[in-house]
């Protein structure tokens, strides 16, 4: 592997540029952006080495231009990203994503493009609270899972560069289903954010102003992640729509469990409740 190009330098993208520059100084790195203060502060810090201004220029390349393509850009933005670049379907040169659901990308490839053979979408399970290329981290990716979805009889070659970026960046690779990739997520990440935004919504329309000035270390803890970005997170809630309110039902039946139990005024029947769900976190986390 020899040159890439990361369309979209965020913090993922950011990180998994100075991951590889860090593991190879001599990899030829170019990347596209929206926000072109953030290729010039990579290029600044020495984590790319070249600026592409349009993704029609990425649409031309071929396998002697570059080996991977990563997409880092927010599930929706990702299918422009896409149908920009469909020239590159089914060629040498292999492409990949790193956003957090699959299903809706799937899909879009599948109905319009019939499941293009050089594209395996990846979704590294890291990151940070934090946005932008300035906080990129060459260790984002040590001792993390990357999800691995395979459309339609993919190419070998392309399976085997995609697991050999991210296990050279220091993580470990499985390979999934689109849909449940979406269902485990819903409840392994999404459900989790969903629960810290509605948190800190209840918390501010409390009229107690003294909830905030007392929070001890534990809220602080609990509602860290609903300080993440606003914009990403909307799209990902909207990109899994359809698990993520599944998962909230289920978590609104264990409200209801836990609100049965508290009006029931029943020490002993809480307590259980309780001991059941310390067991099982003990034994699972």
């Amino acid at each position: 592997m020899n040159s890439i190009v990361i369309i979209g330098l965020g913090l993922m993208g950011g990180s998994v540029a100075k991951a590889l520059k860090n593991k190879n100084p001599e990899i030829l790195i170019s990347a596209f952006d929206h926000n072109d203060s953030a290729l010039d502060l990579a290029l600044d810090v020495g984590i790319i080495d070249k600026k592409i201004s349009t993704l029609e220029e990425i649409n031309k390349l071929n396998s002697k231009d570059v080996d991977i393509i990563i997409i880092a850009v927010p599930v929706i933005e990702s299918l422009k990203v896409f149908d920009a670049i469909n020239g590159l379907f089914n060629s040498d040169v292999t492409i990949t994503d790193t956003a957090s659901a699959k299903s809706l990308i799937s899909n879009h490839l599948e109905e319009n493009y019939s499941s293009p053979t050089n594209i395996i979408l990846s979704h590294p399970m890291a990151g940070s609270h934090n946005t932008g290329v300035g906080y990129a981290d060459e260790a984002m990716f040590n001792n993390k899972k990357v999800l691995i979805t395979e459309l339609l009889n993919p190419k070998d070659h392309c399976m085997q560069l995609v697991t050999n970026l991210w296990e050279g960046l220091g993580a470990s690779v499985f390979k999934i289903d689109p849909i449940k990739h979406d269902e485990i997520m819903s409840y392994a990440s999404h459900l989790p954010h969903v629960i810290s935004y509605a948190v800190l919504n209840s918390i501010m329309k409390n009229p107690n102003e003294d909830i905030t000035t007392f929070s001890a270390g534990g809220l602080k803890d609990f509602v860290r992640i609903g300080g993440s970005d606003p914009k990403m997170w909307t799209d990902i809630f909207l990109s899994n729509k359809e698990s993520i309110l599944k998962a909230i039902d289920a978590y609104k039946d264990s409200l209801d469990e836990l609100s049965e139990l508290l009006e029931g005024d029943n020490e002993k029947a809480l307590q259980d409740f309780l001991t059941i769900i310390k067991e099982y976190k003990n034994s699972k986390f």
